[in-house]
């Protein structure tokens, strides 16, 4: 069976918010609920993990979402 155009676009819609929760899980959160590495970060390290963190959460309003996705920079 061919899949039709709705059927691809939700399998992109899978893949991008499978790898958006992989990233949070995996890169985001880990820092931001260890409360002792986070307590050592600066202002301006927890300002820029926060946004991270927002911005992964917004990548589904992107425009161009599911098949056109800007993934935000992680934080150093």
């Amino acid at each position: 069976v061919v899949p039709n155009q709705e059927d691809l676009d939700q399998a992109a819609v899978n893949d991008v918010r499978g790898m958006r929760g992989y990233i949070l899980a995996h890169e985001v959160d880990p820092i931001v609920s260890n409360q002792l590495r986070w307590n050592d970060f600066t202002d301006g390290q927890r300002a820029a993990w926060a946004q991270y963190r927002t911005d992964l959460l917004n990548v589904p309003q992107q425009e161009g979402f599911p098949h056109d996705v800007t993934w935000p920079t992680k934080p150093e």
